[in-house]
């Protein structure tokens, strides 16, 4: 993959990878990495960081075979650490049923630092998100793999240092005081969330129903395959073993985003840059960047990962403070125009319950029905508002790629 971060990203039209920012410039040519870091997160929303700290090859190869073991625990082993044993969304979910409609099956766990509750969780005379985001951990119950909570934590720990980091750097991209990052993001008393992914290959499907994935994946816009923006979060990162992920460039066009970390013996369909890590923009930097640097559409693509192999992912969100209004970088009031689909006076902290608890119903039944109930319609409404904002701001990026590709052939 080529690391130049212009025009040879694309070709006729469209973009046809994701750009690359490499870290180790930030101290040889700290303005040829803030350069690359606002051409990718303006024109496409998402990059690939390599040289990452803290996530060298070896450390990747190490956090793949310790979750890996994980995922290939005994199901009764995994269940002790099931996601529904306490409110905080924390802990283990089984596969999603293969019948159910959708073009993935997957199980994951959530993760988070440990945190002690504010609050009980139906203390009503608090706000939702400090009822809901802070509490424990739920580690399986085991001495089988000692060293899974281990590399967890570790892998928490980098990520939340690289998040505050990146997060200052993309202040700065943006002409701005990097010291405003810090309104919205405390690094010692931080909200986040984090995931240990596990996807299956179309194989697990029934026969008739692997041609209807392949059909429904093919559709750009079909709204059977988890195709998202991620709403809340400022920005996430992901490391990744295997095909999959793919992301919208312009209009109406899927790139595939590469492999962090080789686990597999063979060719993969993608490229593979080890010691890498994979960025993108949340809805969140969306709105304080004014639409500046764009949530972009992204899915994984169940039909990309081999026949008789899985892949596994750890993604991280890097989410605000969840009180008062998202004033952009460099201004002094919240928007009142919805612009990057956001409107002054929005409930943040409720916003981003409600994305937790539709991604997660077994919890939601047993833990948050009635908050559920009277959060949901609000929260669909953002998130069209936000998807609608993503979608537009991909049209335009596809208009300046045409407008660009006319001119470099005149």
């Amino acid at each position: 993959m080529t690391s130049e971060n212009s025009s040879a990203h694309k070709t006729g039209s469209i973009l046809q990878e994701l750009p690359t920012v490499d870290w180790l410039d930030l101290a040889r040519h700290r303005e040829k990495f803030l350069n690359d870091l606002r051409y990718a997160l303006s024109d496409c929303g998402f990059l690939v960081l390599t040289n990452a700290p803290g996530l060298d090859d070896d450390f990747q190869q190490r956090a793949f075979r310790e979750v890996r073991g994980f995922f290939d625990a005994p199901m009764d082993i995994k269940k002790t650490a099931h996601i529904s044993n306490t409110p905080y969304f924390r802990g283990y979910t089984l596969p999603t049923p293969a019948d159910r409609g959708h073009g993935q099956v997957i199980e994951n766990f959530q993760y988070g630092f440990e945190q002690t509750p504010e609050c009980d969780h139906d203390d009503k005379s608090q706000p939702i998100h400090k009822r809901l985001f802070r509490g424990p951990n739920t580690w399986p119950k085991t001495d089988s793999m000692p060293g899974f909570r281990p590399l967890i934590e570790e892998l928490n720990e980098t990520y939340h240092h690289l998040t505050h980091r990146l997060g200052e750097l993309i202040v700065e991209s943006l002409g701005e005081d990097p010291s405003e990052f810090k309104r919205y993001f405390d690094y010692d008393d931080p909200d986040l969330a984090a995931s240990l992914n596990h996807n299956y290959s179309l194989e697990v499907f029934a026969e008739d129903a692997q041609a209807q994935v392949r059909r429904d994946y093919e559709k750009f816009d079909s709204t059977n395959v988890g195709a998202h923006i991620d709403g809340p979060p400022f920005v996430a990162l992901l490391i990744n073993d295997r095909p999959g992920l793919q992301v919208v460039a312009g209009e109406g066009q899927w790139i595939n985003a590469p492999v962090t970390c080789r686990t597999a013996e063979g060719e993969y369909s993608v490229p593979v840059i080890p010691g890498a890590v994979i960025v993108n923009t949340g809805g969140t930097l969306m709105h304080l960047s004014e639409g500046k640097y764009s949530a972009t559409l992204h899915r994984v693509n169940t039909t990309l990962i081999p026949n008789g192999e899985t892949r596994v992912s750890m993604p991280y969100f890097l989410l605000p403070k969840m009180e008062g209004d998202l004033i952009p970088f460099g201004q002094h009031t919240a928007s009142t125009l919805g612009a990057a689909g956001y409107e002054a006076g929005r409930d943040r902290g409720a916003n981003a319950c409600a994305n937790r608890m539709g991604t997660f119903p077994q919890v939601t039944r047993r833990w948050w029905k009635d908050e559920f109930e009277e959060l949901i319609r609000v929260q669909r409404e953002e998130v069209e508002a936000e998807t609608s904002a993503a979608y537009k701001l991909a049209a335009e990026r596809g208009k300046r790629y045409q407008k660009d590709s006319s001119s470099e052939s005149a």
